[in-house]
């Protein structure tokens, strides 16, 4: 099958969040999927971010940003019925080429520990699964005072 595949945005985060909403697997944020937020991660990562269209319908999204040494990879998703047609894949393709063309070198995808499918997905896709670190998650604008370790 053939999907057009083009850059995302602005005014496809509804399609978007409704595809992500009904991925399994899938996990939104309220303080960083909202369309204000993913409003502000794509003009901060323009040209990234992709999405599949089949006769005018969205059927697929990848999210893709980097800071300038390494990219991250978030919510790839593909509709249950265009699974196994190489959608997910093209999609990855035009991030990983997009990240080419501005010089990074490495990216993480992030998903579930127990989402087996996508770990299927991504190891097929070539990446390696690390077990050398784990990821820590600090809230921003919420640490209690004294708590900055900064003297």
């Amino acid at each position: 099958m053939t999907y057009l595949i083009r850059p995302m945005t602005p005014q496809d985060l509804p399609a978007c969040l409704e595809l992500w909403c009904d991925t399994e697997g899938v996990v939104l944020r309220e303080e960083s999927d909202s369309p204000e937020a993913l409003t502000r991660f794509l003009a901060r990562n323009p040209g990234l971010s992709f999405v599949a269209m089949d006769q005018g319908a969205m059927v697929g999204s990848i999210l893709c940003g980097h800071d300038g040494r390494r990219a991250q990879l978030y919510h790839l998703a593909v509709r249950s019925e265009q699974r196994r047609t190489r959608c997910a894949t093209a999609l990855l393709e035009a991030a990983l080429q997009a990240l080419a063309a501005e010089g990074i070198t490495r990216c993480n995808a992030y998903i579930r520990v127990r989402n087996l499918a996508a770990r299927g997905f991504w190891s097929s896709a070539g990446a390696t699964l690390r077990r050398d670190i784990d990821v820590m998650t600090l809230a921003v604008g919420t640490r209690p005072a004294g708590r900055s370790g900064i003297s």
